[in-house]
């Protein structure tokens, strides 16, 4: 009997209330609202490709009643990457922070972008870089300097 008098009197933990929460709102048919849709758009980041036009031409074999042995597979393009090190609102940040990599020896370049029409952005970016390899030692480089970065890929086209 005691034992039912303390449970009376046990005050209910976090857990059940908040379940207790989640169970009304469901009731109410509330929805949940989703930002991501709107912040992703803003998030996208364009590479420029400067071998514009300079895609390789692809050709099929001539068709033969004989049977060949498979061919080996073509070997893939080797990739361009970009590596994004910052993104400043102001133009002499940007520029700053090229200085410092340019001591470090790495060069670099500002992308300015304007995204929906009324932030203006300073992207400090290396590359295009041709091939992962060479794109993961600049960013060990950038890393032993304490220096965040993104790797992009080039896109093509």
């Amino acid at each position: 009997m005691f034992l039912l008098h303390i449970k009376d009197n046990i005050p209910e933990d976090k857990t059940s209330q908040t379940n207790n929460k989640n169970q009304q709102q469901e009731k109410k048919g509330v929805e949940p609202t989703f930002d991501f849709y709107t912040l992703l758009p803003e998030m996208e980041v364009v590479v420029e490709n400067k071998n514009k036009g300079k895609q390789p031409v692809v050709t099929s074999p001539p068709q033969t009643l004989k049977p060949q042995p498979e061919a080996p597979p073509a070997a893939e393009p080797t990739a361009s990457y970009m590596i994004q090190v910052g993104s400043f609102k102001k133009l002499a940040d940007a520029d700053g922070f090229r200085a410092k990599l340019a001591l470090l020896g790495i060069e670099s370049k500002v992308q300015t972008v304007t995204i929906d029409n009324k932030d203006t952005w300073h992207r400090v970016q290396v590359g295009p870089i041709a091939g992962r390899n060479k794109a993961d030692a600049v960013q060990k480089q950038l890393r032993q300097n304490d220096i965040d970065s993104l790797l992009l890929r080039a896109k093509h086209g």
